[in-house]
């Protein structure tokens, strides 16, 4: 048996030493051109003591029969330190993932149905961590200097699991331009927020960006007409 602190009133008291921020919220899968709900997000954001932050991400994408569990750990600027993945694909179980940066160093190792692979790579300092779930995708301009206009260069893990990599699940290290676009007020289902707005890998992608812990309120791909928007967040303490 184990026991929570209980307040006067009846409440559980939320008094853990290891987390001085948490937000947690929900995205629908959408699409620009029609109300169709293509699948849904549900995600926990943790600060800790020392401002790295802890990602807990769920995804079922029942519009291709997908479902994601990620954890992504960044430092105090976001840039990547570790992350585990376990996903399936088309009603299948796809395979898991474990990725590590320490300092100019990327290590992979994954493991599923067809086999393992491993990379142990030199990467810059300007490098992002992209395992898919959206709250995570707002983390991939982390390095972006707001004191120089204009697009700019960044590296990019990109975490392959679907089409046919050689293993579900490993990487594929890419240059990509991100570009700052302003502060625009973004309207979705969770409200109105005043929201940064960026362009990254090569400008495909849209997406906005709200207050210090930089949380994802929309994410737009007008290439292929995909839509994710926030529709639940709550913050605490």
């Amino acid at each position: 048996m184990w026991a929570q602190e209980v307040g006067a009133a009846g409440e559980v008291e939320d008094n853990n030493a290891a987390i001085v921020f948490w937000a947690k919220g929900t995205y629908e899968y959408g699409k620009l051109d029609s109300d169709r709900i293509r699948g849904y997000e549900d995600w926990t954001l943790t600060v800790h003591p020392d401002q790295t932050k802890t990602l807990q991400a769920f995804v079922n994408l029942h519009d291709g029969d997908h479902q994601t569990n990620a954890i992504l750990r960044v430092d105090s600027n976001f840039r990547p330190l570790d992350g585990l993945l376990s996903f399936w694909r088309s009603g299948a179980y796809g395979g898991a993932g474990w990725y590590r940066i320490d300092g100019e160093q990327l290590f992979a190792s994954v493991a599923g149905p067809r086999g393992q692979a491993s990379h142990n790579i030199t990467v810059p300092e300007r490098v992002s961590l992209r395992v898919h779930p959206v709250i995570t995708e707002g983390w991939q301009v982390w390095s972006y200097d707001r004191s120089a206009s204009g697009p700019q260069q960044g590296v990019l893990y990109n975490v392959v699991t679907i089409g046919n990599p050689p293993v579900p699940g490993i990487g594929v290290l890419l240059e990509h331009r991100m570009d700052y676009h302003g502060l625009e007020n973004v309207t979705v289902p969770a409200g109105t927020f005043a929201a940064e707005h960026y362009t990254f890998y090569d400008g495909r992608y849209d997406i906005w960006l709200w207050g210090p812990q930089q949380i994802l309120v929309r994410y737009a791909n007008f290439g292929n007409g995909n839509e994710y928007r926030l529709t639940a967040l709550e913050t605490g303490p």
